[in-house]
């Protein structure tokens, strides 16, 4: 919706987090007409006062009263879509969603279009919000977008990225099949369109490589993995896209430092590397993030809340790499292991124990964190807390 559309109009802001807070401060200065009504769980009935409801990503599309919302002709939008709506005309909207590797991909292309000269503002679900940059004046604006924030999506970014899909967020979604219906909602509506699991940019004898034609070694980027590696690629046919000197890139790789939390080294002690991918929230990121380590005997803490995935394959890993397991409430209690710990300080302790000299601690869950803990942030700062205390 358009500023002037929303002129003098009654409007609920669901959810008054960074958000919501955003969304009213901008509707202040653009639309001072307007009449807010500020919306929780406590006072939920008030946005059928509403005109227009503004929620929060955290609040689902398909919750009953968004439903009977929409049912009763009130509009329900979303602060994306108006940044989406009345952002600067001049600024290039390149989204990037996935279901692993948004927040690394999206810092990533931010920070090498930089490093090529370009005024780039990086927002979205990777923390600022994107009505922060409504008015800036910038070349490029980064989105990473959560599947909540494309379920509702309205708009053409200039580029649109999937990076992969795996089973997730389940509740808010219903099911898995209306988690990438939600996901390919907001892919399908950009300009150019790029699906990185058939990217022509790919990795062949340790190099990234342009059909066929050598770039430059995958050493150069300075981040672990073969899950980061395939994002690289991603950023490179964007960039590729953009016109843009993909040899540049290299330069951008070496000096990017990579995001906390994501298989981040956080500690050397007793002979022990400790690794934090607390963000790991599916059995395929946990598995990801053993093979980074390949060839090390690995610890694996592993568990959090339930929500009903498969862990077969993960269980198969595990055995067939001769990884030892600690499992944490709830999800720990379906992994093959007869190690078992109820916190993640005890599991520290208890790996300390176990894992051979030279070997890797490696928190990654494979499962989200609500059962215990506010976000995969703070579960990553107790894992850090932990292997100081124990």
């Amino acid at each position: 919706m358009l500023w002037q559309n929303l002129e003098c109009k009654c409007v609920a802001i669901w959810g008054m987090g960074r958000e919501g807070l955003a969304v009213k401060e901008v509707l202040q200065e653009h639309v001072p007409s307007v009449k807010l009504i500020e919306v929780s769980e406590q006072n939920i009935s008030d946005i059928f006062r509403a005109e227009v409801v503004v929620k929060s990503p955290g609040v689902s599309l398909y919750r009953p009263e968004i439903v009977q919302a929409k049912a009763q002709g009130i509009v329900v939008t979303s602060g994306t879509n108006l940044f989406m709506a009345n952002k600067n005309p001049n600024a290039k909207v390149i989204a990037i969603t996935g279901t692993k590797g948004k927040s690394t991909t999206s810092s990533l292309l931010a920070h090498t279009l930089k490093v090529y000269g370009f005024k780039v503002c990086l927002g979205g679900n990777i923390g600022v919000p994107l009505l922060n940059y409504v008015d800036e004046v910038a070349d490029y604006v980064v989105a990473e977008l959560s599947s909540y924030q494309c379920a509702d999506f309205v708009g053409k970014p200039d580029i649109s990225v999937l990076l992969n899909l795996y089973p997730e967020h389940l509740q808010w979604h219903g099911s898995h099949e209306q988690y990438y219906a939600d996901k390919y909602h907001m892919w399908e509506q950009g300009h150019w369109q790029l699906d990185n699991r058939k990217n022509k940019i790919k990795i062949e004898n340790d190099f990234f490589v342009d059909s066929g034609e050598q770039l430059f070694p995958i050493s150069s980027l300075n981040l672990r993995g073969a899950h980061n590696a395939q994002n690289a690629c991603a950023v490179l046919a964007v960039l590729k896209h953009l016109g843009l000197d993909l040899m540049r890139a290299e330069q951008a790789f070496q000096t990017f430092a990579g995001l906390a939390h994501r298989l981040q080294i956080v500690a050397e002690q007793d002979g022990l590397t400790f690794v934090d991918d607390s963000i790991s929230t599916t059995p395929e990121t946990a598995i990801c993030a053993m093979e980074s380590f390949k060839g090390k005997d690995i610890t694996l803490l592993v568990g959090g809340f339930d929500r009903g995935q498969d862990y077969t394959e993960l269980n198969h890993y595990i055995k067939d790499h001769c990884v030892h397991a600690i499992a944490l409430p709830t999800t720990g209690e379906r992994i093959d292991t007869p190690h078992h710990a109820q916190t993640i300080t005890e599991a520290v302790d208890m790996a300390k124990h176990i894992t051979p000299k030279g070997g890797i601690v490696l928190l990654s869950p494979a499962a989200p964190s609500y059962n215990q803990y506010k976000n995969f942030e703070a579960r990553g700062d107790d894992f850090i807390a932990a292997i100081k205390s124990t």
